[in-house]
């Protein structure tokens, strides 16, 4: 009897850790993008819905049928993609968990997705799951290499020479284009969360100062002058790291506007 204990147990164990295991569920996932061109699940907040749209339409210009989803909690981006594609039956599937990304595709090589995945990697790694979509989607552009395979067998060392030079001066034109599309991407987005939690911030002067405390008009001081900050580096950035810095002040005012909104609601 307890032999047949252990070996059930150790059966049970095996088939626990033959079967992936998904903190998503992607049922729902494959339910929405069967219609729809992006999922995201309940509780995160993706970023711009218009950048997300955005990505979708540059895939489409490049001939990818993108399809887009954020999940709030963290898991296997990759295994959900699988999934989510097998469901589809085709396309290409982007998913974002908090902790990772992945993307499967069974209209698009492995080498164009790896260099598209590559030229976005930055993007793709920050916290808002629209600015990597869209760095990914630019990314899928066939033409944003350097020299063509055409070019590359004529076999004239000269000509070789003059259009490798090109070839460089091209990628780096391109590569550029992209960052600066990327960064005006990323300042229209933080521009219109700025517009957001400016009302949110004329909604809560008069409560704060009717309350008549201390400890909450200091916090309501510290929420303001974080948004004046953020509101006065998205003109002047030029980089995106400095564009990730607007972003974090953006949320600093935030975290404290909720804080306020919580504390009023309890009196």
């Amino acid at each position: 009897m307890t032999t047949r204990i252990a070996s059930t147990i150790i059966f049970l164990l095996a088939v626990s850790i033959m079967t992936p295991a998904f903190a998503q569920e992607p049922g729902p996932a494959v339910t929405t993008l069967a219609d729809e061109s992006f999922y995201v699940e309940p509780g995160v907040d993706p970023g711009s819905v218009s950048t997300l749209l955005g990505a979708v339409e540059t895939a489409a210009e490049h001939g990818v049928d993108l399809r887009i989803a954020v999940f709030a909690g963290a898991g296997d981006a990759q295994g959900l993609a699988s999934n989510i594609a097998a469901g589809l039956g085709s396309g290409t599937v982007l998913v974002f968990t908090s902790d990772s990304y992945g993307v499967f595709s069974n209209e698009v090589s492995q080498e164009r997705l790896d260099d598209a995945l590559a030229s976005a990697e930055d993007e793709l790694s920050g916290s808002v799951a629209a600015t990597g979509a869209a760095a990914f989607a630019d990314g899928l552009d066939p033409d944003s290499g350097g020299i063509s395979a055409g070019i590359i067998a004529v076999g004239v060392v000269l000509l070789l020479a003059v259009v490798g030079v090109g070839g460089r001066i091209w990628d780096v034109k391109t590569r550029d284009a992209r960052q600066a599309k990327r960064r005006d991407r990323r300042r229209t987005e933080l521009m219109d969360r700025t517009r957001r939690i400016a009302d949110r911030v004329l909604e809560l002067s008069d409560p704060v100062e009717l309350a008549e405390d201390r400890s909450l008009s200091k916090q309501y001081a510290e929420a303001t002058t974080r948004f004046d900050e953020a509101e006065l580096a998205i003109a002047e950035a030029t980089t995106m790291h400095e564009l990730d810095a607007v972003e974090a002040r953006l949320a600093e005012a935030d975290a404290l506007l909720e804080q306020i909104t919580a504390s009023l609601t309890t009196r």
